[in-house]
């Protein structure tokens, strides 16, 4: 159903006056500011009375608000009064300013209520009309940094574990990277998630918690930091990426902040969650629609761009998540947007994701508006992306220049307005109304004369005020604090058994059973994999996939292992297999440290469950057998054992392969090696399984097994000569389709980021090659010019030396008294034979003057163009950044190959009776 349009007042021609019969009602369609609008006027010109109306129509039309308030302006939108009658204004009306006036606060409320009472009526509006809108909207006022408003949590994103870690990885990790910048930001380090050591670093240990389910606030980070629990970033080791002193020192620095009793605010109340802020609220009278302030009037400039930062940069992840629209699905309004989207070079941490809000949010629906006092004040990229102008009465001339040039650039002519004319016509707008172009109108360019709000613009309002209108409405209760309890996935998805980790999710093909051995030898005659026993009821659970330590999680990271609750201290027989510890880069880990120090409870049979009684007998344990020799052509590692008696653990075979891939651009000078050792389970026909590949640590795994544990027996069909070549040939094809790497290049300086260059150092080296090509190129304009500015020089020295002689030539000769004295003394053919000769002597004098000045006028055009060509290539250093680009390499077939093909035996616990 489309959005009714926006009843914003009235609208009469750019020729019409005010108050002229042409005027009509003004109604705006929702979806003209699905490409955003842009509000500028000075002060007194009805500006933010405008921008309140936009919000009004919106939540009237069920279109959710979001906005964000600098001045404490937009909580006037609180203030709607029904019955508009003195009684609601009064406890509003400042007692020491109406005694100023000599009146009481009853009269000034009296006076108040009337003045708005008759504004209403003369736009067609009543107390019903504001009755409706109190009663469609819900209201909510967010204050970040105090509790005079609702708080908001600015951390959520690291203290609450968030069900977009399943649900929209992308945003989930947007979400997280923005929380770590603010953080990064507070302790004064670099917060660009992309070049900052401490924000990898931190991303890596908060995504590893936050993928268990478990919280990475501070003070967890801060243990992390102390004892690493990945063993790499990347292709480093922990240590050799961020070194052990360098991260006592961030510690110390989280630790200041964390101890700080200012910083204890910023870390309660609403969690920073756009997507529920803006859902539909459920009302008596149906659902209401969400109208959230987000104020931050009380905080200083740098935290106002911090924590507003962090905010569209969550706004812009929830905008990315929505499916595309053409209807206005969701309106931002930012009022006083002075310093937060300036103009180059600034780039305070606001102005990206607005930029890219202004670029993207239009094909998802969602509308931005934003308003200020001076034009100057905007980024042209912000204004050029706005397809509604409001253009209120502006007091300087460069403001109203900024304004035509912008209008006459958007579309080549302000609606057929001269320059001139629409220059006048803004210096001349009276109050409450404004020049509006829109580009999905014909004609695009009208005057608006903007309706009554229905809201008393009462002006900015105070911290103690915020708190009594907070009070005034019904805030939903405050979250709890998160527990272990609430961290259990089956309590955040009760109609799910935590299957956020079963492999079946990404293979289909996986079942739990999936690694049982007697699956890859029905033969066999150990009791314990007798196929007449019931799998999923049997007490020895060796084979149970959900504790292979090759694909498992971190147990140190199971929510179920952590909660005290004791419906999860036992598997039941449906949980799902968990998904191996992937660290940085995708490396699996296998960290001792990490092992349970005691075994895990066996599962239980079903007539144990059914009896709530006593336990399931335990199996008695085979004989240890030594391990199985490897194929020919094999060698064999051996996970880390679990903390366990060998009794209580039982390896399974994979099968794994060291692999190197070359990948090579011979145009560009690239050669780079990636080496990994790959690991896969077996199938039954003892071939390994591509869907499930992970890489390993070499430096987790051991050279020999633990003395007494028991193997599991090797597939028949590895007893084949060629099963190591066909190992080899699987994971070798497996490498190749999977294996790329990014690598940067400067196409023409001919330049590629060599292996482990870090991306600042090669952008320098772009620059040092730029400085060095561009001083050869200098010197080659400067050869080029030389022989003209020689020439040019000899024309010179040759029409000065002309000059000279002709200007000695007519000094010489009489002048006009001379000759005339002459034809008195020797007559009249002597004066005239030396006027004559004057004349000749005097034009050329004139020649080589003019000779002269044109040589002089072309040596010093030709110095300037040679200058122009110098100063443009003393430029290219500082741009030599721009022409940096990603090439992708990926391997060919010939160029990876099979260093050595082993077996991997996994660690498998086997619970006690």
């Amino acid at each position: 159903m489309p959005t009714r349009p926006f009843a914003l007042g009235r609208s009469r021609p750019l020729s019409g006056d005010p108050g002229a019969a042409d005027a009509r009602p003004l109604e705006l369609p929702a979806h003209h500011l699905v490409t955003h609008g842009v509000v500028v006027g000075m002060t007194g010109s009805g500006k933010t009375g405008l921008v309140m109306v936009l919000v009004e129509e919106a939540l009237r039309s069920g279109v959710p608000v979001l906005m964000v308030d600098v001045k404490g302006d937009l909580p006037n939108l609180l203030f709607t009064f029904p019955g508009l009658s003195p009684a609601e204004f009064e406890p509003w009306i400042d007692p020491s300013a109406a005694a100023r006036d000599g009146r009481s606060t009853a009269d000034v409320a009296a006076e108040l209520a009337a003045r708005w009472r008759a504004g209403l009526a003369s736009s067609g509006l009543g107390p019903a009309d504001v009755a409706a809108l109190r009663a469609c909207m819900a209201p909510r006022l967010l204050t970040p940094g105090t509790t005079a408003g609702e708080p908001i949590h600015v951390l959520s994103a690291l203290e609450a574990p968030s069900s977009l870690w399943d649900e929209d990885e992308e945003a989930a990790r947007e979400a997280l990277s923005a929380s770590l910048s603010l953080l990064l930001r507070l302790v004064g380090r670099d917060p660009d998630p992309a070049r900052s050591r401490e924000h990898v670093l931190l991303a890596h240990l908060a995504e590893r918690r936050l993928r268990a389910r478990r919280a990475a606030g501070l003070e967890a980070l801060l243990a992390d930091l102390a004892a690493p629990p990945i063993a790499a970033v990347g292709a480093l080791a922990v240590d050799e990426f961020f070194a052990p002193k360098e991260r006592q020192a961030l510690a110390r620095e989280l630790n200041t902040l964390l101890a700080s009793p200012t910083f204890a605010t910023w870390r309660k109340g609403a969690p920073l969650d756009v997507a529920a802020w803006l859902a539909p609220q459920a009302g008596s009278g149906g659902g209401k629609t969400p109208a959230v302030i987000v104020s931050v009037a009380h905080l200083d400039d740098d935290e106002r761009l911090l924590v507003l930062g962090l905010l569209f940069d969550q706004l812009l992840s929830w905008v990315r998540g929505l499916s595309g629209t053409s209807d206005l699905r969701a309106l931002v309004v930012f009022d006083e947007v002075f310093g937060f989207l300036p103009p180059h070079p600034a780039n305070p941490p606001t102005k990206r994701p607005l930029l890219a809000l202004l670029k993207q949010a239009r094909a998802f629906g969602v509308g931005v508006v934003l308003a200020t006092q001076n034009p100057m004040d905007l980024d042209y990229k912000a204004l050029s992306n706005a397809g509604a102008w409001f253009v209120g009465r502006l007091q300087t001339d460069a403001d109203r220049e900024r304004v035509v040039e912008g209008l006459s650039g958007a579309d080549g002519g302000a609606g057929g307005v001269a320059a001139a004319a629409l220059s006048a016509t803004l210096k001349a707008l009276p109050p409450r109304t404004f020049f509006v172009r829109d580009v999905h109108r014909q004609p695009p360019a009208f005057l608006a004369e903007t309706r009554f709000s229905l809201s008393w613009l009462r002006g900015p309002v105070t911290r103690r005020e915020v708190g009594r209108l907070v009070r005034s409405l019904s805030p939903p209760p405050e979250a709890p604090a998160p527990t272990r309890d609430s961290l259990d996935p089956r309590r955040v998805h009760p109609d799910s058994t935590d299957d956020s980790l079963d492999p079946r999710r990404d293979y289909p093909e996986f079942t739990d059973n999936s690694l049982d051995h007697r699956r890859v030898h029905p033969d066999s005659t150990d009791d314990s994999l007798d196929p007449r026993r019931n799998y999923l009821n049997s007490t020895d659970d060796s084979l149970d996939p959900r504790r292979n330590y090759l694909n498992s999680t971190d147990d140190s990271l199971d929510p179920a292992r952590a909660s005290p609750d004791p419906t999860r201290a036992a598997h039941g027989p449906s949980s799902p297999a968990r998904r191996a510890p992937v660290g940085p880069g995708g490396t699996v880990l296998l960290d001792p440290r990490h092992a349970p120090s005691t075994p895990l409870p066996a599962r239980r049979s079903g007539a144990a469950r059914a009896d709530a009684g006593a336990p399931a007998p335990a199996a008695p344990p085979p004989a240890a057998p030594a391990p199985p020799p490897p194929p020919e052509g094999w060698r064999s590692l051996y996970a880390h054992a679990p903390a366990v008696a060998p009794e209580g653990f039982r390896y399974i075979p994979w099968v794994a392969a060291s692999v190197i891939a070359h990948l090579r651009d011979t145009k560009l000078g690239v050669a780079l090696n990636r080496s990994q050792l790959l690991a896969a389970p077996l199938l039954p026909d003892g071939k390994p399984d591509l869907s499930r590949v992970t890489r390993l640590d070499p430096s987790l795994l051991s050279p020999s097994p633990v003395a007494g544990a028991r193997f599991a027996e090797l597939p028949a069909p590895l007893a084949k000569r060629t099963a190591a070549q066909a190992a080899a040939r699987a994971l070798r094809e497996h490498v190749y389709r999977t294996t790329e790497a990014a690598v940067a290049v400067h196409r023409e300086l001919g330049l590629a980021q060599a292996e482990g260059e870090p991306l600042e150092a090669f952008a320098a080296r772009c620059r040092a090659a730029a400085a060095r090509l561009a001083a050869a190129e200098q010197q080659q304009v400067i050869g080029r010019f030389a022989p003209r500015i020689a020439r040019l020089g000899e024309r010179i020295a040759a029409a000065k030396a002309r000059y000279d002689q002709a200007e000695a030539e007519v000094a010489a000769l009489p002048g006009a008294v001379g000759a005339a004295l002459l034809g008195l003394v020797a007559g009249r053919d002597t004066a005239r034979r030396a006027g004559t000769q004057r004349d000749k002597a005097t034009a050329k004098l004139e020649r080589a003057r003019q000779e002269w000045t044109e040589a002089d006028a072309a040596l010093r055009d030709l110095h300037a163009a040679q200058g122009a060509e110098l100063s443009a290539l003393e430029q290219l250093p500082l741009h030599a950044g721009e022409g940096i680009e990603t090439k992708r390499l990926v391997p060919r077939k010939n160029d990876v190959e099979v260093a050595f093909v082993a077996l991997a035996w996994a660690a498998t616990l086997a619970g006690p009776a």
